[in-house]
This record gives C-alpha cells, sequence and structure tokens, in this order.
C-alpha cells in the first residue's frame, strides 16, 4: 500500500496522518480496508482541520478523549447532514475508532447508526 507523500492537510494534521498511515500499514486488514479507512480518517482530519480552525471544537479533538468523541459527533451529523448512507457512516465511525485506538487515545464510543 502505498500513501501519496501530499496528504492536503495542515501541520499538524498531515504528521498524524502520515503516523497513522504507517501504523495503519502494518495492520492485519484486506488492503481494500485499509485503503477505505485512510481515505475515511484523511476526510475526518480534513474536516476538524477546518472546524478547529473555526472554533468550533474547543478542546483538542486528537489528544483529548472528551473532545474526540465530541468531534466524531460532529463529524457524524455533518456527514447526516450530506445525505450520507447509514452504511457508510458506520465505515466511517469504524475508521475513526481504529484511527483514536492507534493514537492510543481509545474508541470513541459513537453510537452506530444501523443500531440506532
Amino acid at each position: 500500500m502505498t500513501v501519496r507523500a501530499k496528504t492536503g492537510l495542515p501541520h499538524p494534521y498531515d504528521g498524524m496522518f502520515a503516523a497513522y498511515a504507517a501504523a495503519l500499514a502494518g495492520a492485519r486488514l484486506a488492503e481494500s480496508s485499509k485503503s477505505r479507512y485512510l481515505t475515511r480518517v484523511r476526510a475526518f482530519l480534513s474536516w476538524t482541520a477546518r472546524a478547529s480552525a473555526g472554533g468550533a471544537l474547543g478542546r483538542d479533538p486528537l489528544g483529548d478523549m472528551a473532545a474526540a468523541v465530541g468531534a466524531a459527533h460532529g463529524y457524524r451529523r455533518h456527514l447526516r447532514d450530506g445525505g450520507y448512507a447509514p452504511a457508510t457512516i458506520d465505515g466511517v465511525l469504524a475508521a475513526l475508532d481504529d484511527f483514536y485506538a492507534r493514537r492510543g487515545i481509545g474508541a470513541t464510543g459513537v453510537r452506530r447508526e444501523r443500531s440506532a
């Protein structure tokens, strides 16, 4: 699996994404799953960077568990408002839980759409 050198993310999100991609490279997941996780986490980090710059997220959503949960809820709402299918939203939430777990923060525990 190769990851493009340029992620299109501002600092420090670019480094977080690169670290996640490196950690994911050694994971026991299908290459297609790794690719989907990377795409979904990159989109989340892009959204988080914009929301953080606007002051909408408050605390550090990438280093603080309570803020991470809030960011995941906000992103789920963003996806719902964007008309994404429940299965897609659930896939994104799974990728976010994997991202946060690999960062050592733990899963967000945000309720999945299809179990709602």
